[in-house]
Order: C-alpha cells, then structure tokens, then sequence
C-alpha cells in the first residue's frame, strides 16, 4: 500500500471505528484487506494489545451471506468464512502471502471488507480501564512507526467502543459509577464509549452484558 493510501486510511480509522475498500470482485490481497500489510510489518510484541478485523458490508449494511476465497499464485482456490454478522472467521493472509500475488475474489455481487481495530481483551461485564489505556497508547505508537514524520497530522486514536453492551458505566476510583456516553456509529448503531482524557478517575468500565468485542477508535464525531 501506498505511503499516502496508507495515511488516509489510518486517518479515516481513528476518527471512527470503521472504513472500508472500493467494490470489485478480484482485487490484489493487500488491497483486499487494507491495513493489513501495515499491521504485520510492525513487530509482533509492538501490536499485541490489539489486532485487525476484517467485516463483508454492502451499502453500510453487514452482509449475511457472503462469499469470497483466496486464489494463490498457483491457481488453487481457498474458500472464506464469515459469520451471520458478516465477519471473516479464517485466518488473515500473512504478511508473506500479502506481499505475493495471491488474490481476493468475490463470488456474486461485490461487497466491501470493512475492517475494525480490535482492543486484544476478552469481552465481560467488568474491564480495568488500564488495559484500554495500554491498548490505545501500543495502537497510536504503531500508527506513528507506520507513519514516519506524517505522523502528527494523523488523529489519534483516543476512545474504546462497546458494540452490543446496551450502555455501561465507569466505576470511579471514589467508588461511585457514572453513566458511559453513548453515540451513534454507521453500520453499527448506538454504542457505550470511553475515552480516558474525558473519564479521570475512572478505575474499570461495567456492563450489564458483555459487549460483542472492544473497538478502538478516535473521538466520535457530534459528542
């Protein structure tokens, strides 16, 4: 990927939790999976906090049934699996395999892979908010390494998302507990968010139900 492509993906990403790729039904797996190839270049133990994953979306809206594989140089198709909520459960293609000529070809209709930044923690009812700082301080530094100099014009990325919690709360060192915000994210909907710089004090986020995954993202817009 392209230095400037490369920029004004990250860019998109930190401001909010999703972007995606144009339509086509065969494209280069580095175009495929944007972002990808970046991830990986980064030193394994500098990206453990968080990870990449990767969405089918058609007009926004998930996709329940996609269909998509992976053909190698040698011409050998390897199927892909998504979930009902149109999530990609294969293995990610490897730096190596990023780098070749392998390709991502769509069966059907095209579809967009939208990919997500992913905080590396379990979802549950109960969160220390220090492993959220940790995940967002090792995702803006690998932002920088990827970015070079160009890295102060990049937004950082600031907040936690919880997709599917129904809200949740911030347990404060005091013992008291105050509301999360909530705000509303395309292809996603209403959504609990913390963003340390705006929460001091706060010693671990709680929900009722567990949240589906943790998102990492930049400040929402309107909130």
């Amino acid at each position: 990927m392209r230095r400037r492509e490369l920029l004004a993906f990250i860019a998109a990403a930190a401001a909010a939790p999703t972007a995606a790729f144009a339509d086509d039904q065969r494209v280069a797996l580095s175009k495929a999976f944007p972002m990808l190839e970046a991830y990986l270049g980064v030193p394994a133990a500098q990206r453990s906090r968080f990870y990449l994953a990767y969405r089918a979306t058609r007009d926004r809206r998930p996709l329940s049934d996609a269909k998509a594989a992976i053909v190698t140089p040698s011409g050998a198709s390897v199927p892909l699996a998504f979930d009902r909520a149109g999530f990609l459960t294969t293995r990610l293609p490897s730096l190596a395999e990023l780098k070749g000529a392998g390709q991502f070809v769509i069966a059907g209709q095209p579809f967009k892979l939208a990919p997500e930044a992913r905080c590396a923690i379990a979802p549950s009812t109960h969160i220390d908010a220090a492993e959220l700082v940790a995940a967002l301080t090792q995702a803006n530094a690998a932002i920088a390494k990827v970015a070079g100099p160009a890295a102060m014009l990049i937004p950082k990325m600031t907040a936690t998302y919880f997709p599917d919690a129904a809200g949740g709360r911030a347990a404060l060192a005091d013992g008291h507990e105050t509301p999360l915000p909530v705000v509303n994210v395309p292809s996603i909907g209403p959504i609990a968010f913390f963003e340390p710089a705006r929460a001091a004090g706060t010693r671990a986020v709680v929900f009722a139900r567990a949240p589906s995954r943790v998102l990492l993202g930049g400040h929402p817009k309107g909130a």
